[in-house]
């Protein structure tokens, strides 16, 4: 029995280590150097789907130089199955650290000059032997979630190709997208997921705006989950913490929270994997 269940584990596909690469701006992206990425490879054979994955305000990296958590957990969980996963760096190419800390106002990166970052991404996606380049999506948290949002409705000038097939945004800003829901039009299926009690960027202004769109036709749809704040889905959280240092959110100097919610990270995982299962067909 114990042979038997060695056998089957063995039989099992995972996800090689990620390999860090770098991605040529290739006259799409405005970054002054090439992009730092990380690339989850199945074990399978390809060719594969592809999946952009960018990161939040606060960088690729964690406290220890390794690449976040979250992104790794999702990295590896969409190699595991069968989904090339290239978490691009949109930071240090132009030497950032961190934007969470700074005000909206401020800082000198906005979430609308990422979405270069994501087509140079696509772009070197697409010259590769083992990627399916018709298969390629985008996915993003939080300030990568607006990101996201801003890639799916709009390309650059300078991308004359076919764009993302689809794509999956965690916690986006939608306040201000909200205001002007009549001129938000995702091009591929747009699927957002987001706690309810989220303080940072909140989930009513992206249920509207996800109403507005769904009710033109137009491919978006909403998760939300009760009792879920910030960074639900970051198995590198492990306890409920109001940031105090973040100037941002529903409440401008009170801090915001992040919280894990177990539960709803797992659910997220068992949707986005259906999603992209029918998408990415």
């Amino acid at each position: 029995m114990r042979l038997a269940s060695l056998l089957f584990a063995a039989c099992i596909p995972t996800a090689h280590a990620s390999e860090q690469i770098s991605i040529p701006t290739a006259g799409i992206s405005s970054s002054p150097e090439p992009l730092v990425a990380h690339l989850y490879k199945p074990a399978t054979p390809g060719p594969h789907p592809a999946i952009v994955m960018l990161h939040g305000c606060g960088g690729m990296y964690g406290s220890k130089g390794a690449v976040g958590a979250r992104q790794k957990m999702w990295g590896e969980f969409m190699a595991s199955q069968g989904y090339e996963s290239l978490v691009l760096d949109s930071f240090t190419s132009r030497g950032i650290k961190e934007v969470c800390t700074i005000k909206f106002g401020e800082r000198t990166l906005k979430e609308a000059d990422r979405v270069g970052d994501a087509y140079a991404a696509l772009a070197w996606l697409r010259q590769q032997t083992d990627i399916d380049a018709k298969r390629i999506a985008v996915l993003g948290w939080s300030h990568g979630g607006g990101v996201t949002l801003d890639t799916i409705t709009r390309k650059p000038k300078a991308v004359t190709t076919e764009g993302f097939k689809a794509a999956v945004s965690f916690y986006p800003g939608c306040t201000a997208r909200n205001k002007r829901a009549d001129g938000f039009h995702p091009y591929a299926p747009l699927l957002l997921l987001i706690g309810e009690s989220d303080d940072w960027t909140p989930a009513a202004p992206c249920k509207e705006l996800a109403a507005s769109v769904a009710a033109r036709g137009e491919p978006m749809s909403i998760v939300t989950y009760p009792d879920s704040y910030h960074d639900f889905d970051n198995p590198g959280i492990t306890s409920k913490r109001v940031r105090k240092e973040v100037p941002n959110g529903v409440n401008p100097g009170q801090g915001v929270t992040t919280a894990p919610n177990p539960e709803a990270r797992e659910d997220a995982k068992k949707r986005v994997l259906a999603f992209f299962a029918e998408q990415l067909k």
